[in-house]
């Protein structure tokens, strides 16, 4: 599982940024001539400080954010230049896990973690077990029918995670995602993360967790003012 910090190889690049800016109208630049490319099926972490830009850095990846300049490319893609629809059908292959969670307020928990599925028009027979089995498994077995404003921030979470993981994506991008639970659970999500990577997607999670830097083959990428420096998770 490898990542590698430069303008990498086209055809051996899942996630690929050359020289990207980005900036916020007159501000200064958050990022200035970022690159890196991220290897299909690798696993790897994103650190840094408080405000260095690693959210920013992650919706730049999952196309939640277009750059100022640079190239951005997904699954050999030009992500500024291809159509919405293509657009759309690339983001339907990453599975993200935001910091605000981001679930819908007047769905249950089974509703908002099987959302993926539904998108794309399984029917709930299809994958009622499964999607059952997962949300049990991440602590979540008896909460299948409550809503969002009634979870605490560690369920909301879990709820989050489950959604993103549900369709087995190609990319898994994962903002602190073992912010809100006890160490416990925090393992357990890294099992689940790294039972992903074994069976092909390729993970990028950012946090400020140690203890899943500890004991794992993975990459690490480091943001620092503005710049990113491949590392050593071990």
């Amino acid at each position: 599982m490898n990542s590698s910090i430069g303008q990498g190889n086209q055809a051996a690049s899942i996630i690929r940024l050359d020289r990207v800016s980005l900036r916020y109208n007159r501000s200064p630049e958050v990022f200035s001539d970022v690159s890196l490319s991220l290897a299909p099926q690798s696993f790897t972490f994103l650190t840094g400080p408080s405000g260095a830009g690693k959210s920013t850095l992650l919706k730049l990846i999952y196309l939640a954010l277009a750059p100022t300049r640079g190239l951005v490319e997904i699954f050999g893609h030009d992500s500024q230049a291809i159509s919405r629809a293509s657009r759309q059908d690339l983001k339907s292959r990453i599975g993200v896990v935001s910091q605000d969670f981001a679930l819908i307020p007047h769905l249950t928990v089974f509703e908002n973690a099987t959302l993926p599925l539904r998108a794309v028009g399984r029917k709930q027979t299809s994958y009622e077990t499964d999607a059952k089995e997962l949300l049990s498994w991440v602590g979540l077995g008896e909460r299948l029918d409550a809503l969002p404003p009634t979870l605490s921030g560690g369920e909301a979470q879990r709820v989050a995670i489950a959604r993103a993981v549900m369709n087995q994506p190609d990319i898994l991008i994962a903002d602190e995602p073992t912010g809100n639970v006890d160490p416990e659970m925090g393992q357990k999500l890294l099992r689940l993360f790294t039972e992903m990577n074994r069976t092909g997607t390729t993970v990028l999670i950012a946090t400020h967790d140690a203890g899943l830097l500890k004991g794992i083959d993975a990459d690490l990428l480091q943001i620092k003012s503005g710049a990113v420096r491949q590392g050593s998770a071990l």
